[in-house]
């Protein structure tokens, strides 16, 4: 793997990690009766919007696929906790 492709897996590691901790914490706040359900997915809807705001570069654009492609999948799994409650 050359160093783009490190650069790739590392950039995707950390966005994981961070949107994992984001879900972790819309989950706890919903199941708290702080947000509805409604409010964590416009607070996620909000975050993909971001994520796909103009990239001013290659890097950039590269950070924002990968961003928006793990947001895509922390939306799926709040609208699947939606869907049990």
């Amino acid at each position: 793997m050359g160093r783009s492709g490190a650069w790739t897996k590392s950039r995707g590691g950390i966005a994981t990690a961070a949107l994992t901790l984001q879900s972790v914490l819309l989950q706890a706040l919903v199941a708290k009766g702080a947000l509805s359900h409604g409010e964590v997915l416009e607070i996620t809807d909000k975050c993909l919007a971001a994520a796909r705001s103009d990239p001013r570069d290659d890097d950039e654009a590269e950070v924002a696929e990968v961003t928006f492609a793990r947001l895509e999948h922390v939306r799926g799994g709040l609208v699947g906790m939606a869907d049990r409650a």
